[in-house]
């Protein structure tokens, strides 16, 4: 990992400020979504097909249609159980063991005076840990998704690599991009198990390359270490279902094919937003 220490900056709880939610517009065919990750499972602004052969369709298939797929659907579940609506997921990942039970204001009058007991006042409880679980693990998975998406994109269809801003940026901190490349495949490579590799933009204006652990990523501060923390601005999946089914266990091969289909266009476009 690469970093520079630097003084936490607080996060809002609730809210994510107006830039952070504008780093994950989808571009390309889709409509851009200007308020971040939304609660449905996006298209995808490419064909399954047009990945080939560096990710093949079938796993393509699979990897979004279920395993992204159920996460969505488990999200909502989840939060249907305290009738906690959300419009962007984006917003619950820095405040995961600080979200509260939304107050019951959906039940009319006649119910409230016909209750027996005291009024409900407007104090919240937090959210028990069994379900803070579950939409760290089914919201982060939603997230880390849709990310992943968005920085995929069929070879000839943009640049072949970094380029204005963030190529500088690489190249000022790794040296050169093929040496970025290298360091950012090391740490994937080295990371054991499920799991997500990235890299970041962190506040004190940084990029860091690192890991995180099963559905969790680099917004979720109450999970990451402080190194670590920051907008991701690229993002690949290490969980074996992204990649088996045509390299097996060679994760070092899915990496290399991997390249070839990075979005540079976007991460350009999410490094300028962050970087703002």
């Amino acid at each position: 990992m690469f970093e520079a220490k630097f003084s936490r900056r607080s996060m809002v709880v609730m809210t994510l400020p107006a830039s952070l939610s504008a780093i994950w517009a989808a571009e390309a065919k889709a409509r851009p979504h200007a308020l971040g990750v939304p609660m449905q499972q996006e298209a995808l602004t490419y064909d399954m097909n047009e990945l080939e052969p560096y990710l093949d369709s079938r796993t393509l298939k699979l990897h979004y249609a279920d395993h992204h797929g159920q996460h969505a659907r488990g999200l909502q579940t989840a939060l249907d159980q305290v009738d906690l609506r959300v419009g962007n997921v984006l917003s619950l990942m820095p405040c995961l063991r600080e979200l509260k039970k939304p107050p019951q204001v959906r039940k009319s009058i006649l119910q409230l005076s016909l209750a027996q007991g005291p009024m409900p006042t407007g104090v919240q409880q937090l959210l028990p840990e069994d379900l803070q679980r579950q939409i760290r693990f089914h919201g982060g998975a939603h997230v880390n998704h849709t990310l992943f998406w968005r920085f995929l994109r069929p070879r000839g269809q943009g640049a072949y690599g970094p380029l204005n801003g963030v190529a500088k940026v690489i190249c000022d901190q790794f040296g050169t991009v093929q040496s970025f490349k290298e360091a950012f495949a090391s740490v994937a490579l080295n990371h054991f198990g499920s799991g997500w590799a990235w890299l970041v933009y962190r506040p004190d204006g940084k990029l860091v390359i690192t890991t995180t652990r099963g559905e969790d990523n680099p917004l979720m501060k109450d999970y990451v270490n402080w190194q670590d923390e920051g907008m991701p601005i690229l993002a690949l999946d290490l969980w074996e279902h992204a990649y088996y089914l045509k390299y097996k266990q060679n994760r070092r091969a899915y990496i290399d094919a991997w390249w070839h289909v990075v979005n540079w266009d976007f991460v350009e476009k999410a490094h300028q937003v962050a970087s703002r």
